[in-house]
Parts: C-alpha cells; structure tokens; sequence
C-alpha cells in the first residue's frame, strides 16, 4: 500500500527565523511538505496561488499586506486549501476571532510545543477535509 501523500504546505510569516522553525518542525514530520514561503501576505497570497497547497500557516502581523488582507485573497485564489492563522495573539484575541470571521480554518498561537502545534494542525486539517487529499493514493 502506497504511503499517504503529505500535505503541500506554504509558509507566511515576515520572520526568516520562525519561517525556517515551521519548516523544520513541519518537515521533521512526514506528514507535511514545505512547498513555498513567503516574507509579507502579498507574497504569501502568489505563492498560495501558484501552489494550490492543502495547508496556508498564516501569520497575522506582517508588513507590505498583513494576514488578514492576504487570507481574504488566499481563499479566493485557493479555494481549497486550508488556511491557519498563526500569531503571538491569544486564541480568544479580536484578531483571531476576526480571522475566523474572514474564512480562517483555524489559528494556532505561537510558541506551544512542536508536538502540540502539529496535533492541532492535523485535527484543523481532518475538520476541513485536507486529510482526504493528504490520504489519497500517489
């Protein structure tokens, strides 16, 4: 039986050093692919595009266009990904209720353990369906 496929993933966050902490994290588990990261929401909502990923990890605060201008965008221009806001926020913070308002599929805060932040990826993408894709066979 052929392996599950991992989820494609892009990572948004104006910070060279928590884009490459994601991508370790999520490519320390084989459940996820880093295909694209971007510096600013602009660059995040092209990458999203050209990519089409299962998974869009968005940060809130960022500049040239914040995460939420961009998740607006991301979810017109990739419909079917899922995207998850991440930010030093709080989870009952007016930003991450407004991001869920906008389409967000969930938000994570940052700085929980890597064991836990990939937990609540996974549950977010079995929620929204990205498990399909990730389970479909090669």
């Amino acid at each position: 039986m052929p392996s599950p496929r991992p989820y494609t993933t892009v990572v948004v966050d104006d910070s060279h050093e928590l884009r490459s902490l994601w991508r370790l994290m999520l490519e320390y588990d084989d459940r996820f692919a880093v295909v694209a990261e971007a510096a600013d929401g602009r660059s995040g909502v092209a990458a999203a595009e050209l990519h089409q990923p299962d998974l869009v990890l968005l940060d809130i605060a960022m500049p040239v266009m914040d995460g939420l201008q961009a998740l607006r965008l991301i979810r017109s221009e990739a419909p079917l990904s899922t995207v998850v806001m991440h930010s030093s926020f709080s989870e009952d913070s007016i930003q991450a209720s407004l991001a869920r308002r906008m389409g967000a599929h969930g938000f994570i805060r940052n700085g929980q353990t890597r064991q836990a932040l990939l937990a609540k990826l996974e549950t977010i993408l079995r929620r929204t369906g990205g498990a399909v894709s990730a389970t479909a066979q090669c």
